[in-house]
């Protein structure tokens, strides 16, 4: 959704997207006798306008762009029904420097200028090493001319380890580029494949399970159920990180040209290459192979799939999305490598002499027939989406050939669709155009997303992308609060500015609602988020107005006791206000403390805050209220504060979590202030509460300073424990933090 302002009686342009919510703004006509310009008002009225954008391409018999088209040449269908045409637009990327062409159907008003944006995918999970480093000295030139078209380039790779990863974000710096696309590696897998086929006696082993075939069929079988399961997994990641790349370029505007450079995407389907050669296959992996199953993670939550479905469903699911958000993929080989299939990568890997395909039973011929399926799987994924693939033989001089053409315009036609609300279905769109003899490519369809589905798009794609979603400048942290071994509740700090969140279009007089997503993903993961949490805030008209002064609001929550099983956790916070449609996000690196044995530090978490007495003493001490993220302890709650700054004046409370194989016994604790690395004084560190968990061998303990008499500045408060051997394994120990009073 986007959002435009208007004024007076000027036409009205379109922006790309699918759909559009204009707010119109319109002026009195009154006489210019009364109506001063210091006296004008204007007055509002908001209209949502559904807007159905699809990019297209025209070309004609010669493979020429067609620029004198206009909106009666064309025809739009939606599932089979004629849409009334409302817009046929010619769009012409140059740079912003340059004039733009007229639109073709409105001559009297020219093309808005449009940014050329420029997305390139080295797919390093499905291409050889060696054959993307032969073709980068002409890679690097094409991608260079696309900077002389205006097109500003980013750089992307799909890696086995990392998933989907930015190597260079957009500029148009030609070092920039070429050092990113130098920086892609590339994959070995095709190798170690090929060679575990062509020579299973080196690389395969027989089955050694209880009733599982033996002798020379059975070691070719468990080599065959070893190639499936690698192939199952690299479908899974290629899958995921494409997701990941489309995540990345969706929410730009207009049509979203993607340069995929790949050996081909994976498929499953090539147990049946085997049948024959080996006997019947009883291993259940290859069982799995044989139906197409592969487990597919839904990092968008919109397609609301999960388990095991068939790899053409799931690239179905790719291509649906693609053309949802006018992603129009571009594929490109970066060699014509059947003919390296097979000895040329064996000789590499293994320096020997090798008997011919031909000679080897069962070797190569499957595994040239995969890789055929695989390039037209890569062709398809550019068909569907309305770009195209350039696979071997002269790819690159037809490359050169469709940057030139493709990257300087395309046609933009809209229509309203016959809906008022998106239903969350897909919907298929056919163009058609009356001059003969004129080739058109667009998107075959879009999902009409709900506005949950939307919603959900928003929080993947910023916790996918958190760089790209800072309208919200709050900050945030998460810690994990130990309950158990292993088992933890993670504790949500946020700093809320409140001059964004109740300023420009919101109301006092209506509640401010927000919404909170914690995402967590480990590290080395490629299918998105493991895990997700949605916390929902309804700020009150009265509340707003006795904070409406403040520079941030704090607030709390916290999770349900989890377990967490990785030690680092990639965390992304997205807060998301509705009502104005924007959003901010903080990214954090979540280091998890373990007390399965002695940590480095004795000191697993901080957490600054402010405590308030009251009458509640009996509480169950250290537990994170639901309702507000408090902790208790008997006569007082502990406020967190998610950025350690406090006002002058202000005292401050300090909770501790240390670990404890043993009850501490009356360990003694000494403050320091310092300052720049002096120290300034020695403050009482005031004892509320403490508690030994036994189950989670965690001493929990809150301290109370009087910081009143510090001057505005940077400080640091040195907290060292003595004779506390019990408590952390260590006769002394001690812990750092930093502060600023302002």
């Amino acid at each position: 959704m986007k959002r435009q302002t208007l004024r007076g009686s000027k036409s009205l342009i379109l922006v790309s997207g699918v759909f559009l919510t204009l707010l119109l703004m319109r002026g009195p006509t009154l006489p210019a006798a009364q109506a001063p310009p210091a006296q004008k008002v204007d007055e509002r009225h908001e209209v949502s306008v559904r807007l159905v954008l699809v990019d297209l391409i025209a070309l004609d018999k010669d493979g020429r762009f067609a620029t004198d088209l206009g909106r009666d040449d064309f025809e739009v269908f939606e599932d089979g029904k004629k849409m009334t045409l409302l817009s046929a637009e010619l769009v012409r990327l140059t740079r912003p420097a340059e004039e733009t062409a007229p639109a073709v159907a409105e001559p009297a008003a020219p093309a808005p200028p449009r940014e050329s944006r420029f997305f390139v995918v080295i797919d390093s999970i499905n291409t050889i090493a060696r054959m993307l480093e032969r073709s980068k000295k002409e890679l690097i030139p094409q991608l260079l001319s696309i900077i002389e078209l205006g097109q500003q380039v980013m750089v992307m790779e799909l890696s086995e380890s990392a998933g989907m990863k930015v190597l260079q974000p957009l500029t148009q710096d030609r070092a920039l580029i070429a050092k990113a696309v130098d920086q892609a590696t590339g994959s070995f897998w095709v190798e170690y494949s090929a060679d575990t086929l062509i020579v299973p006696g080196l690389v395969g082993r027989p089955d050694g399970r209880a009733g599982a075939p033996s002798g020379a069929g059975g070691m070719e079988q468990s080599v065959q159920a070893a190639f499936a399961a690698q192939n199952r997994r690299r479908f899974e990641r290629t899958v995921n990180a494409l997701l990941g790349v489309m995540n990345m370029v969706k929410d730009f505007p207009g049509r979203k040209s993607v340069l995929l450079v790949s050996g081909g995407l994976p498929t499953l389907s090539f147990v049946r290459f085997f049948e024959g050669r080996g006997g019947a296959i009883e291993d259940t992996t290859a069982v799995q192979s044989q139906i197409e199953a592969a487990k597919i993670l839904d990092p968008f939550k919109v397609l609301k799939k999960s388990g095991f479905r068939s790899s053409s469903e799931i690239l179905d699911d790719v291509v649906q999305f693609a053309n949802s958000h006018n992603i129009s993929f571009y594929a490109l080989d970066p060699d014509n490598y059947l003919r390296y299939v097979l000895a040329d990568m064996a000789y590499d890997n293994f320096p020997r002499a090798l008997p011919s395909a031909s000679q080897l039973p069962g070797a190569g011929g499957g595994l040239e027939e995969i890789k055929k399926i695989e390039l037209g799987r890569l062709q398809a994924l550019a068909g569907d989406t309305g770009g195209e693939a350039f696979l071997g033989g002269k790819k690159f001089d037809e490359f050169q050939q469709m940057i030139e053409r493709d990257f300087s315009q395309y046609y933009e036609l809209s229509y309203a669709p016959p809906r008022t609300t998106g239903d969350g279905k897909y919907h298929k769109i056919k163009v058609t155009v009356g001059r003969p003899g004129l080739e058109i490519r667009s998107r075959q369809g879009y999902l009409d997303y709900t506005e949950e589905q939307a919603e959900s798009l928003l929080f993947a794609s910023a916790a996918y992308n958190p760089a790209l979603f800072k309208e919200i400048p709050f900050e945030a942290q998460v810690v994990p609060f130990i309950k158990a071994k292993d088992r933890y509740v993670l504790w949500i700090q946020t700093a809320l500015p409140v001059g964004r969140i109740i300023g420009g279009e919101t109301s006092l007089e209506k509640p401010v609602s927000l919404r909170f997503r914690v995402s967590l993903s480990e590290p080395d993961r490629t299918g998105g988020p493991t895990s997700e949490m949605l916390f929902p805030l309804v700020l009150p008209p009265s509340f707003l107005q006795r904070v409406r002064n403040a520079e941030f609001l704090g607030h709390s929550c916290c999770t349900q006791e989890t377990e967490l099983k990785s030690e680092r956790y990639q965390v992304t916070v997205t807060l998301y206000n509705p009502a104005v449609g924007q959003a901010g996000t903080v990214e954090q690196m979540l280091e998890i403390p373990r007390t399965d044995k002695a940590p480095k530090s004795p000191v697993l978490a901080t957490v600054l805050g402010n405590l308030q007495k009251t009458d509640k003493l009996m509480v169950s001490p250290f537990t994170i209220a639901n309702d507000d993220g408090t902790l208790d302890v008997p006569g007082y709650k502990f406020y967190p504060m998610a950025t350690a700054r406090l006002a002058r004046g202000r005292r401050a409370a300090f909770l501790f979590q240390i670990y404890a194989p043993e009850k501490p016994e009356d360990p003694a604790v000494k403050a320091t202030v310092l300052r720049g690395g002096q120290a300034m004084l020695v403050l009482p560190a005031g004892l509320i509460f403490e508690e030994w968990n036994k189950k989670a061998q965690v001493w929990n303990v809150i301290y109370d300073m009087g910081l009143e008499g510090l001057f505005p500045g940077e400080y640091e408060l040195k907290f060292e424990w003595t004779g506390a051997a019990g408590a952390s394994g260590a006769a002394a120990f001690e812990k750092t933090l930093a502060f600023k009073v302002f």
